[in-house]
């Protein structure tokens, strides 16, 4: 597996862990609580129209896309800040929070596949 790819960069993690096992499990264990945390509150906001749910969602996980290097997390998240930013509760937002769900799975599968080979 790559040490980086665009659902988390393990560059970044193996240079905190400095080959500590268990921190590195403890570390994606904690992503993946986070990713879930995330995804839970991000799809209830957009299921309830709730702006501020949304926007609490987004600004909880904001230190661990960048610590982690959750690129295309940050890139469906900036998405939908831009789709409700207009006001575009509709159609667009079905179409986002299938791109949302699948990139958060995406996400807690690549971690899973780590945690089973470490």
């Amino acid at each position: 597996m790559n040490a980086f790819n665009t659902n988390i960069d393990y560059e970044k993690i193996e240079d905190m862990v400095e080959g500590d096992e268990e921190f590195r499990t403890q570390l994606l264990e904690a992503i993946v609580v986070a990713v879930r945390e995330l995804q839970q509150a991000y799809v209830n906001g957009l299921d309830t129209k709730k702006e501020e749910v949304i926007k609490q969602a987004r600004h909880k996980i904001k230190p661990t896309l960048t610590l982690f290097g959750l690129m295309e997390l940050a890139s469906i998240l900036g998405e939908g800040k831009q789709l409700i930013g207009n006001g575009n509760f509709e159609q667009d937002l079905v179409d986002h929070k299938k791109k949302f769900q699948a990139v958060c799975n995406a996400i807690l599968e690549d971690i899973q596949q780590k945690l089973n080979t470490t």
